[in-house]
């Protein structure tokens, strides 16, 4: 039977389905910035980030919006409810952090011809550039568990320490690949 929260959920689950695409689009796109070694080649991936912003708040939007008129038609204040919204924030907070830091590196690049210069090419190998994009996919799936087990507070908040550290352990190079150059994502 379609009733309005039968519609609320699917878009709730559309925006989380959103927020991985646009993870995905990032992780891509970071992905190739980090192996550019042109600004033709860095101007090329840059257009991933045009589409990323959008896409990412839309979906954080829907799933705000429709989350919320759920846990007031249905749930009611949970545990995994408030951890999941506060999950969110840090996963816009993340991303707007290391989106700023990338745009004006990715500026600079885009306007040069030819070879990047060493420095610029550092510059989007940065390592907080793939912790943020990891820890970002870790406290997402983080949020999937929640939001299907509903735990209690306590637990809930264990999964998303876990999920925060996991996703930036993951972006710790192993000390064989520090003596090998740069991580791929």
């Amino acid at each position: 039977m379609l009733t309005l929260y039968s519609i609320a959920l699917f878009f709730h689950i559309s925006g989380a389905l959103g927020v991985f695409a646009a993870l995905a689009l990032d992780w891509v796109g970071l992905s190739n910035l980090r192996r550019a070694r042109t600004a033709e080649q860095v101007r090329e991936w840059a257009g991933v980030y045009r589409i990323t912003p959008a896409l990412g708040a839309a979906s954080v939007v829907a799933l705000l919006v429709f989350g919320l008129y759920m846990t007031a038609v249905t749930w009611g204040p949970t545990g995994w409810i408030g951890l999941g919204f506060l999950s969110l924030l840090l996963i816009a907070g993340l991303g707007a952090a290391s989106g700023v830091r990338l745009g004006r590196i990715l500026a600079v690049a885009a306007r040069g011809q030819g070879s990047l210069a060493e420095e610029v090419r550092a510059q989007l190998r940065a390592p907080l550039f793939v912790a943020s994009v990891r820890a970002r996919t870790a406290v997402a799936l983080g949020v999937v568990f929640l939001m299907t087990t509903k735990p209690d507070a306590a637990v809930s908040l264990l999964v998303v320490a876990v999920a925060v550290a996991l996703g930036i352990a993951s972006a710790i190079p192993a000390p064989r690949e520090r003596s090998m150059g740069p991580q791929s994502i």
